[in-house]
């Protein structure tokens, strides 16, 4: 390997050989990531029809795919690399032209770690709305939260996420309201995928860029505080630390 790095670049017709059979194996390795997702979509969409309050099962399913695209994928592409340095080797290849052709390797791992963050992200936010759409079936807006002692109106809203004691304003009596379980599934189960949806596409951008940074922070925890007003301090907080704190870095 050493004294590669002291060859001249070769440009030989037995490398532009390798090189075509190399770029040729990683489009091979996305159209078969685009053939698992496509095989996916159908049976996909018919578990996300049939989800109810929760998304467990998507979370699963989106595991496996994971699997069978990101890391199977990549260790293929692993595997192809390791081949196709040997090959290199054997001709006389330069080591600026052998990292060159490293770098493809390594563009396609990224290449498909976003491709598969824009997928899940999408059927998380797909999966979040049936869910939604299930919870608005469920709830009566028009309900009215009554003092247990005098029948009279509480001042709690349909969607209130946290357990809260209230002092009835007509007989002084305490109620402890606590939200029905179909509503805290809203906030873990709908708005936080909905809020990453929303800010996602500041993701990619982030990883090198702090002000791109700030605007998914700033996206996703407004989008929180505006759809969980009673938890609204909590998320600004969050918010805050992570933009001003020089040393916090999105993780992905």
């Amino acid at each position: 390997m050493l004294s590669s790095i002291f060859k001249k670049d070769n440009h030989s017709d037995e490398f532009q050989k390798l090189i075509d059979r190399w770029d040729s194996f990683i489009e091979k390795l996305k159209e078969r990531y685009y053939e698992v997702l496509k095989q996916s979509e159908e049976p996909l969409n018919n578990v996300i029809e049939n989800l109810q309050f929760d998304n467990v099962i998507i979370h699963n399913v989106k595991t496996g795919l994971k699997n069978q695209t990101v890391e199977q994928l990549s260790e293929k592409a692993e595997e192809g690399w390791n081949k196709m340095q040997s090959e290199m080797e054997k001709i006389g290849v330069s080591w600026d032209q052998i990292n060159e052709q490293r770098n493809k390797l390594d563009h396609f791992k990224q290449w498909i770690d976003w491709q598969f963050g824009i997928f899940d992200v999408t059927t998380s936010g797909k999966a979040a709305r049936k869910i939604l759409d299930n919870v608005k079936k469920h709830i009566d807006d028009k309900k009215l939260h009554r003092c247990t002692q005098c029948a009279a109106e509480l001042p709690i809203k349909i969607y209130s996420f946290i357990s809260i004691n209230l002092k009835c304003d007509s007989c002084g009596s305490v109620n402890t309201y606590i939200p029905d379980d179909r509503i805290r599934a809203l906030e873990y189960y709908v708005l936080i995928p909905l809020a990453e949806e929303q800010a996602y596409p500041f993701k990619q951008k982030a990883k090198n860029d702090r002000e791109a940074q700030k605007q998914y922070f700033k996206t996703y925890y407004e989008f929180l505080m505006e759809n969980v007003p009673d938890k609204k301090e909590f998320y600004e907080r969050d918010m805050n630390e992570r933009i001003n704190n020089p040393f916090f870095k999105l993780s992905f």
